[in-house]
């Protein structure tokens, strides 16, 4: 039995290069992948189309959210090799995340991410295409019932699973080879998908230029109407498909949203939920900026001469939760006799902020999250942020400062530098960090 709903209604191969049969092979293997999350979202595509452009960069391309897709399958000055099929269904992916958003936003990322994790949520159920399937899993002509697909889809799941159980390899990837630097897979991975994004079409060319690359690919190309699929290799999809929903769910709870025409990103979109593995990752870019607008608050009693008074005075409403209380009441200020000693509400509030510095810093390039001794990125090998370093260095003086003002007793034994704010004894005249010469006796 065949379906009637073609979510693709033919493909286009370059017959003219080499190994084409295995061109048109690669674009029904990729298009078997991705049918389940196209067919959650009601999303359809009129051609498949392989194509080799001039530029070597360039990886696919979406005309018309769907009319045509464009994909290269072989690398660039050399056709008789194909690019890995991970690849390419990522790119893939990404051109069908044009079926809705056209600009490479926010909410196109939080789209391209989603797909890609249930992409890799159908890989790790041991789901490898609709028609590409094992043959323990294939059936006769009648109609496979939803119960039996449902079981075998769960075998097929329980296999893989145990499969991989204590190999330390992802469900759904591949095996990481003995002796790999963990560092270099994770930088392969950001730069692969940098390497999609940049080779996006979609994104960087009008209208006018994909309608000529995607008119070039077909004409070139050898078109071939798609079959229509069996309805049991459907069924058995559709099962392995409602296992990945189950674990959104348990992630999700009562906030679980599924991916529907009118709502395509589902829980994708960050707003309802928990926050995914995917989510952190386009937010950490900018987490290194918080400290930046915490950093000048943080040095206004660093500079200040009674740093001492303010070291002791930031103890004790670290103990208590009613001076807080008090800053964020400002109507009730004049009623309540404060101590000199906590005089404003930033000396209760200036403690926590170095607290994101102390806990590690996050890579502006590829965001991973650094001890806060590492001078450069673990993954990447990018120098940490001027700003973090400076940071760190002001926030040493300011603990330095505090504690030679508490080791040194009283404030009368003792003089700052008008210059560089460095503690010294009375008995010294001038001042050991710059050398100026003490103010006054």
């Amino acid at each position: 039995m065949a379906e009637h709903d073609a979510l693709i209604i033919q493909y286009s191969h370059l017959a003219q290069f080499p190994r084409e049969k295995e061109a048109l092979h690669s674009l029904k293997k990729i298009a078997s992948l991705v049918k389940p999350l196209m067919r959650a979202r009601g999303w359809t595509v009129g051609t498949l189309a392989e194509f080799y452009p001039d530029q070597q960069n360039l990886l696919g391309i979406n005309q018309n959210r769907g009319q045509k897709i464009c994909l290269r399958l072989r690398y660039p000055g050399d056709k008789n090799q194909f690019l890995p099929m991970e690849q390419v269904v990522d790119t893939m992916l990404h051109e069908l995340s044009h079926n809705v958003h056209g600009p490479h936003d926010a909410k196109f990322h939080a789209l391209w991410d989603q797909l890609r994790k249930e992409y890799e949520g159908l890989l790790s159920k041991g789901y490898t295409g609709e028609g590409f399937l094992s043959d323990g899993h294939r059936l006769g002509g009648r109609g496979v019932p939803r119960d039996e697909a449902r079981r075998i889809a769960r075998n097929a799941a329980e296999k893989r699973r145990t499969l991989y159980s204590g190999s330390g390899q992802k469900l759904g990837g591949r095996p990481v080879p003995v002796g790999t630097d963990i560092r270099q897979v994770i930088v392969g991975a950001i730069e692969r998908r940098n390497t999609v994004l940049k080779g996006c079409g979609s994104g960087n060319k009008d209208d006018e230029e994909i309608r000529i690359l995607a008119d070039a690919a077909t004409q070139n190309g050898f078109n071939t109407k798609a079959e229509e699929d069996e309805a049991n290799d459907r069924a058995i999809a559709q099962a392995l498909w409602d296992l990945v929903q189950e674990d959104e769910k348990k992630e999700y709870g009562n906030s679980y949203i599924p991916p529907t025409p009118m709502n395509p990103t589902g829980n994708g979109g960050g707003d309802v939920g928990p926050l995914t593995t995917t989510a952190i990752k386009r937010e950490a870019p900018s987490s290194p900026a918080k400290p930046k607008t915490k950093a000048p608050p943080v040095r206004q009693h660093s500079d200040r001469p009674v740093s001492r008074l303010v070291a002791e005075g930031s103890k004790k409403p670290a103990a208590k939760s009613q001076p807080s209380r008090a800053a964020t009441a400002p109507v009730s200020g004049s009623a309540a006799p404060v101590r000199p000693r906590v005089p404003t509400p930033t000396q209760s509030l200036n403690p926590p902020s170095p607290t994101p510095l102390a806990s590690g810093w996050t890579c502006p390039v590829c965001t991973l999250h650094n001890p806060i001794n590492f001078l450069a990125c673990d993954a990447c090998t990018s120098e940490r942020p001027i700003e973090i370093t400076k940071q760190l260095a002001a926030a040493e003086q300011r603990r330095k400062t505090a504690s030679a003002a508490q080791n040194l007793g009283s404030q009368g034994q003792t003089w700052i530098c008008s210059q560089c704010t460095t503690i010294m004894e009375q008995k010294w005249w001038t001042c050991s960090t710059c050398g100026k010469l003490k103010d006054s006796s």
